[in-house]
């Protein structure tokens, strides 16, 4: 049976069930939001099979491809990657609601950004489901200037999205919902390109309209799509490029952020006769990026939905030598 696509699966877990555990956080802080985590992810480890398989497999192809250094028993680290992903959710509405400040964050290579922005040019900022792009919001607070606007399928996550907005309803980015780009959108987003303003898109899963434009490519030891979407708008706008990474780490107990900015290209050209050569060339270059900054946080890479065209148990095994 062909694996269902992201964008059809659902939230997981009622609003009214966030809500309750965000106000244990908001009244009696984090360790007993932790304590609470605990049992409620469990709960969704156990029955929510589908995602479990889909983190083991992701966990498998890490460990293969030598980018896992533990040696924790894969179950248990599964349990830890859905852990971690209950974190994030806490870190999007700690942000949100402003508990999150700059002296949580490490802004690296931030001369990148910095100088596209003190020359007032606009720029295509992709990011991935690894670590938590909501701190992205701190860019727009190191310079009151800047102008972030998220590209995202926000039908996929309306409650959730309500409830940011309630944890700070004055605190947003601008949402601009891509289930598709229609010419409109993108004269739309070429302005805000000519203005100096940041666009914002996930390289990290297929179209929602369906698998075109996609480019299959090697992640992790085993060949999956990624979108060519984002490489296509930065050819089609004239933009520089630039990658975004927030990764989660404890400093003294507390959440502490490393922000990775990297440039990728002043611009990305797609020649008419080469123009799939050259898509996957650039998308390549971008699944090799992300698998190097997973090695950096393995488990917090938050794609829980089937990935690779083959399993890493079936590639092992074929790979292997008979005797």
């Amino acid at each position: 049976m062909k694996p269902r696509h992201w964008s059809t699966v659902t939230e997981a877990g009622a609003i009214s069930g966030i809500r309750f555990m965000f106000a244990i956080y908001r009244w009696l802080g984090r360790l007993p939001f932790r304590i609470v985590l605990y049992p409620v992810i469990l709960y969704y480890f156990l029955f929510r099979g589908a995602a479990r398989r889909a983190s083991l497999e992701y966990l498998r192809h890490m460990r293969a491809d030598n980018r896992l250094t533990s040696q924790q028993p894969l179950l248990l680290q599964s349990y830890r990657h859905f852990m971690n992903f209950g974190e994030s959710i806490l870190d999007k509405l700690a942000v949100w609601q402003g508990d999150i400040s700059l002296d949580s964050l490490a802004f690296h290579n931030h001369e990148v950004f910095d100088d596209l922005m003190h020359q007032g040019r606009g720029c295509i900022m992709v990011g991935s489901h690894l670590g938590n792009l909501e701190i992205c919001r701190a860019l727009a607070k190191r310079n009151v200037n800047v102008t972030v606007n998220v590209l995202m399928h926000t039908a996929h996550a309306t409650r959730f999205n309500e409830m940011l907005a309630r944890a700070n309803s004055e605190a947003h980015l601008n949402v601009i919902q891509v289930s598709e780009i229609s010419p409109a959108t993108a004269i739309l987003l070429q302005q805000k390109i000519d203005a100096g303003e940041l666009l914002v898109i996930a390289g990290d899963r297929t179209p929602v309209s369906g698998q075109g434009n996609v480019s299959e490519v090697s992640f992790l030891g085993e060949r999956c799509d990624m979108p060519q979407g984002p490489f296509v708008l930065a050819s089609i706008l004239r933009c520089p490029v630039l990658t975004i990474f927030c990764l989660r780490r404890e400093r003294g107990g507390k959440p502490f952020f490393d922000l990775y900015v990297d440039h990728f290209a002043d611009r990305i050209r797609l020649p008419r006769r080469d123009r799939q050569k050259a898509l996957q060339e650039t998308t390549q270059r971008w699944a090799d990026l992300l698998a190097d900054y997973c090695q950096k946080a393995p488990l917090q890479w938050f794609n829980f939905y089937p990935y690779w065209h083959r399993s890493a148990a079936d590639s092992t095994s074929k790979q292997s030598p008979k005797r």
